[in-house]
């Protein structure tokens, strides 16, 4: 079928006069915002070596975008349960409080309840009886994308290896992942909605000083349409060796210019409440006055 001119030189006229294309909405770090930002119709993949703060630095990104908009998330995490726990963890982020007692002041029970009012209606957590991506991406979709079309609406999976897989035994596993893939473009195309993806890399070989390289989607045991296929893709990397609490956000591939570039942040990640916070820059002196 081919798409009638007029129809489309409407939609570009109509997008040019509000201003041109928008970009997607901010991840509520400043460092961040030039380089990725949350377009609709797309989805994103998420990277990183094990305890790098993958699914720690998604939950962040999840409480900022809930905070600043009207964000519902329908979210699997089976690495993240019992879903108290994931709870818990959402919660300290929001309340920027330990959930357990220590040597920090803890949430008070009415921040707790507060913050579980405040979760309410925004975090649906599913425990699928067919774990399988589309199953998910289907039921996500009917039950939230559905109920009013000004929410925008993020679907989690967290992690691909914890997904059924259905790979007929005459296809390879190049060929599964390509049509998985197409799969879960149709869907975020077609609705307004955001995927966000978490894959684990392929086991890496470290590097002569025995340090290892920050990973990229290619490196994602099974196939190189993780990269190909995604809108954009993210590294979240922490040199765990030094010890320190730095976490460098890599964006390694952003499809559409106007929702950002490949680049690199940082930003600090506190232990105690699971946020992460802009690092700390030096202040610059002012110039003294030139002499005359």
């Amino acid at each position: 079928m081919i798409i009638p001119h007029a129809r489309i030189r409407q939609d570009v006229e109509d997008i040019y006069h509000a201003g041109g294309l928008p970009r997607g909405q901010s991840s509520g770090w400043p460092s961040i915002d030039p380089f990725y930002t949350v377009g609709m119709n797309q989805w994103t993949l998420i990277t990183g070596t094990p305890n790098s703060g993958k699914s720690e630095w998604l939950d962040a990104l999840m409480v900022n975008l809930a905070k600043r908009e009207d964000w519902k998330f329908f979210i699997y995490s089976p690495e993240n349960q019992p879903l108290a726990l994931h709870h818990a963890k959402i919660l300290e982020k929001y309340i920027g409080k330990p959930f357990d007692p220590g040597p920090t002041a803890r949430m008070e029970p009415d921040e707790l309840s507060d913050g579980e009012d405040w979760m309410e209606g925004k975090f649906f957590f599913c425990k699928p009886d067919r774990p399988d991506i589309e199953s998910i991406l289907v039921e996500g979709i009917d039950n939230i994308a559905s109920m009013a079309t000004t929410w925008k609406t993020g679907i989690v999976l967290d992690p691909w290896n914890y997904l059924e897989h259905h790979r007929p035994a005459r296809m390879s596993e190049t060929e599964y992942v390509s049509e998985v893939l197409s799969n879960v473009i149709e869907h975020v195309r077609k609705y307004y909605v955001h995927m966000w993806l978490v894959a684990h890399p392929a086991k890496q070989q470290p590097r002569r000083d025995g340090t290892y390289a920050v990973p990229t989607p290619r490196d994602i045991s099974g196939s190189a349409h993780f990269w190909n296929k995604a809108d954009n893709c993210i590294t979240v990397w922490r040199d765990q060796a030094a010890g320190n609490q730095e976490v460098d956000i890599h964006i390694q591939k952003v499809r559409f210019k106007h929702i950002g570039r490949i680049g690199v942040a940082k930003l600090n990640y506190d232990r105690v409440t699971g946020r992460y916070h802009e690092p700390l820059r030096s202040v610059q002196q002012p110039r003294a006055p030139c002499a005359d």
